[in-house]
């Protein structure tokens, strides 16, 4: 083998690399593709923790007016900071977080005695950006469901009829659009909830979010 011989001898110029203009001019490209991306990808994160956490509240509901047929009981969701703890209770917190447990007494508030069907641990803990921070508005402090599925209208609290979640974009719809960035929901007096997402439905329960 010569003085000036290679490993690459005898291999095309296209075949030993990058060259440093091809090299710049990709990682330019790259950091405009990054810039375009990372605004949707945040919003993308926004939207997901609202779907989840609107979805979660929605199965809690349709849980509890299960339960309460089946155990011919009122069963209530109360807001909670402390549903994972050994001893959940409902507190003045947000619909955040909550708990899910047989109501035998009405009062909305859960007695020591009274079983804890299920429940979700608050969502905002204190590593989350206010960007991604979800607020919870609702019209009343529980849900009650009978034991005959219908909302408890003999509750010691009114059961609340509209909850509304949203971030720091609010309620108005997206680009001008009748579609919110915020979720909602509706429980109807049959105990049957839904969500929906129509900026001029939710504006007019008069419910504030954030």
């Amino acid at each position: 083998m010569g003085l000036h011989s290679s490993r690459f001898c005898g291999l095309p110029y296209s075949a030993r690399g990058f060259t440093l203009l091809e090299l710049m001019f990709a990682i330019a490209i790259a950091a405009v593709i990054l810039a375009v991306g990372a605004p949707s990808f945040a919003e993308f994160r926004r939207n997901a923790r609202l779907t989840s956490v609107a979805n979660d509240f929605l199965a809690a509901t349709q849980l509890a007016r299960t339960e309460a047929i089946k155990r011919r009981t009122t069963v209530s969701i109360c807001p909670s900071s402390s549903a994972s703890s050994n001893a959940p209770a409902c507190d003045s917190a947000d619909f955040g977080g909550w708990i899910i447990f047989e109501d035998s007494d009405r009062s909305c508030t859960r007695e020591a005695a009274e079983a804890v069907i299920g429940g979700e641990a608050p969502i905002n803990d204190a590593g989350v950006s206010d960007t991604f921070r979800v607020t919870a508005a609702a019209n009343g402090g529980c849900v009650s469901i009978a034991s005959t599925g219908y909302v408890d209208d003999r509750a010691a609290l009114p059961s609340l009829t509209r909850i509304v979640y949203c971030d720091a974009r609010g309620i108005a719809g997206q680009g001008g659009s009748n579609r919110a960035d915020a979720r909602a929901l509706a429980v109807d007096a049959n105990g049957r909830a839904r969500i929906t997402r129509e900026a001029d439905v939710i504006s007019a329960w008069g419910i504030d979010c954030p």
